[in-house]
């Protein structure tokens, strides 16, 4: 990341920064509180909780999971920004009511655009917890556009850090993965999808979140939970599962970064190992020993 703190999103919809318990100013040598970045919680506006019901169902799973904080990030286009923050109130209402020990902060996925950025002017992009990380997918699930890594410049340049969301998933990094860098290059961090580690989302995801790790080019892992049970708010396993791959450390680091995200602190991004991406044959039997023993 780029030295200095930019300016901070302003405006109603941006919303206060909520005040973190627990997070440390550097990595420390105390145990981490697992945190997650991405979830689509906030019941009836997209295709994750369908009723408070569901949601309050997939806060208890997530707190079973581990998870202490979690982002409440609904599909952009499909709810209003203003309304976010209150309905993240009554997430926490709900958590207090059912003793679930779990804080929900607010944010947003956003299609990757420039344009963005004179949102966030204007006061009206629901950036993470009120920081300047923004959660952003890419716009077309099949091409990999050409403007990403200017896209990722003019937003930094306009006060955000942009966070890319499982890009894994998508056909051309599956393909070649090696465009991630692109992002990471330009200083976005990438998170990827826990259950594209456990082979939830197919074997090509899978493979490229591992590849992705392997490199050092993945920097977040969360849910992009819609649903209690079949896309549930974990992460421990995927977690632990990156840890056999990448070691426990690289995976501390992650949980550390997470915690530095939703905190609003810059996080210095390791850089990529361009060797794992292009497939050694060594990582590749490192890749189908770790894929094949789960």
């Amino acid at each position: 990341m780029a030295e200095g703190e930019p300016g901070l999103p302003t405006g109603e919809t941006s919303g206060a920064r909520a005040e973190v318990t627990g997070a440390p100013s550097h990595m420390p040598g105390t145990e981490i509180p697992q945190v997650d970045v991405h979830s689509h919680l906030i019941p009836g506006v997209d295709d994750g909780a369908r009723d408070e019901a569901m949601a309050l169902a997939m806060l208890q799973v997530a707190s079973a999971d581990g998870t202490r904080i979690i982002a409440a990030t609904p599909h952009a286009g499909e709810v209003h920004p203003e309304a976010i923050p209150g309905a993240v109130r009554r997430l926490n209402e709900l958590a207090r009511a059912a003793e679930i020990p779990i804080e929900v902060i607010p944010g947003c996925e956003y299609k990757l655009s420039r344009a963005l950025g004179d949102e966030h002017k204007l006061g009206r992009l629901m950036t993470l917890n009120g920081t300047p990380y923004v959660l952003v997918e890419l716009p077309d699930w099949n091409q990999w556009p050409n403007s990403v890594g200017e896209s990722i410049t003019s937003l930094r340049d306009d006060g955000l850090w942009p966070i890319l969301a499982h890009p894994e998933r998508h056909p051309p990094v599956q393909r070649c993965p090696e465009l991630v860098l692109e992002a990471v290059q330009v200083g976005a961090l990438v998170q990827l999808n826990a259950g594209s580690f456990l082979g939830y989302n197919g074997r090509e995801a899978q493979r490229a979140a591992v590849l992705l790790l392997s490199a050092r080019a993945a920097h977040l892992i969360a849910s992009d939970a819609h649903h209690p049970e079949a896309r549930p708010p974990r992460v421990a396993d995927a977690l632990a599962r990156a840890a056999a791959l990448a070691g426990e450390e690289y995976v501390r680091w992650m949980r550390w970064a997470a915690m530095r995200v939703v905190t609003g602190e810059p996080v210095e991004l390791p850089e990529p190992d361009l060797q794992a991406l292009r497939l050694r044959e060594s990582w590749l039997e490192r890749i189908r020993d770790w894929l094949a023993n789960p």
